[in-house]
């Protein structure tokens, strides 16, 4: 070839440079290429080439493997499916829960147990929202709220409660409760004229004081009264004059009876009050004293001239006692008292009566009357 040709003038081939031959490199090369072949994966071929000639044969560079690894932005894309898969179904499970009742109901009784009261207060109002009437739910709530003495948010569900169904014995148990422990006895008053059912009413039994009996009945008399008061439990009692509404300040302890003994007109208001400080309404009576002189005395006969021996029968109003005199003065208590018939005594006399009333001590006057017996 002529010097600085690449091609065969002959056939056309490039040429091909082939250094000094050495038979040592030949031998030594190829027991490199024949421990080579035998670890090798299938499908892989060692690129070495033999000269056509048979001097020195020319290792290829080995191609490129295919790479086994999956492109990372591959392996992002399937991450961020699976992620947005799970966001999905969390979602859809979220969404069916927050529209389960019984779901709710189950977590907020599991955080209850777990006294987590905050989460199952949240969980019932949930299930409230799902089923705005449901009575359960808020018992359970009121139920937490009693634990924690919050009285005013327990109060709100109680009522809601009753208005549902006014025959709830817990609910009206709890108001008993909360109405006791802040002393609002009048509220468990209100509570009770609210009730008819036989069974609820029995729950106020210790706190419902029946007034008091006053008697005799009022009205108009024309003597002192005596008046009595009872407590049918038999708590205490007190009572006014004035009409006053009583109690332990502007009150009077009743004992014994009551004497009218005044020409005047009592307006009596008692009311009784039992161990818990809970009182009954007041019973009121009027009583008009009209302290009237008895009668004069009726005697019989009454008076004229007689022959036989006759006896006097004097009589007065019930509750009066009777004096006389056949001696012309006028009689007092301290004179003798009449008890049977008066025999007319012989000659020209005077009978004088005087009669007085027991209790107030008013008199009749004296009557008098004459008698002429001469046998």
């Amino acid at each position: 070839m002529k010097e600085g040709c690449i091609y065969c003038s002959v056939c056309g081939n490039e040429a091909q440079i082939v250094p000094d031959y050495s038979v040592l490199e030949d031998d030594y090369l190829r027991s490199l290429l024949k421990d080579e072949e035998t670890p090798r994966k299938r499908g892989e071929q060692s690129q070495v080439k033999k000269n056509v000639d048979g001097r020195r044969e020319r290792q290829q560079p080995p191609k490129k493997k295919m790479s086994n690894k999956v492109p990372i932005f591959v392996v992002c894309g399937i991450l961020v499916i699976l992620i947005a898969a799970g966001i999905i179904v969390k979602v859809t499970i979220d969404h069916r829960n927050a529209n389960s009742y019984d779901y709710q109901v189950e977590m907020a009784e599991k955080e209850s147990v777990d006294r987590n009261y905050e989460n199952a207060l949240g969980y019932y109002k949930a299930a409230l929202s799902l089923k705005p009437d449901d009575i359960a739910v808020r018992m359970a709530m009121t139920d937490i709220y009693m634990e924690q003495k919050e009285y005013d948010a327990a109060m709100v569900l109680l009522m809601e409660i009753i208005k549902l169904d006014d025959a709830n014995q817990k609910a009206y148990e709890y108001l008993i409760r909360i109405y006791e422990d802040e002393g609002q006895y009048e509220q468990i008053i209100e509570l009770a004229d609210d009730v008819s059912d036989e069974k609820l009413a029995a729950l106020f039994a210790d706190y419902l004081v029946d007034p008091p009996v006053i008697s005799p009945e009022e009205g108009k008399y024309q003597d002192y009264v005596d008046v009595t008061i009872d407590s049918p439990q038999g708590y205490d009692i007190y009572y006014t004059l004035d009409g006053s509404e009583p109690d332990e300040v502007n009150g009077i302890y009743y004992k014994d009876e009551i004497a009218l003994e005044e020409a005047e007109t009592y307006e009596i208001a008692a009311a009784c009050v039992n161990e818990k400080g809970i009182w009954s309404e007041p019973a009121t009576a009027t009583f008009k004293i009209e302290l009237l002189a008895p009668e004069y005395a009726t005697v019989l006969p009454d008076g004229g001239r007689i022959e036989d021996i006759t006896f006097a029968t004097i009589e007065a109003e019930e509750g009066c006692s009777i004096y006389y005199t056949w001696d012309g003065t006028d009689p007092t208590t301290a004179s003798p008292r009449y008890e049977t018939p008066l025999e007319i005594p012989t000659g020209n006399n005077v009978l004088s009566v005087l009669v007085v009333n027991d209790k107030t001590g008013l008199d009749s006057g004296v009557y008098r009357t004459n008698f002429i017996y001469y046998p």
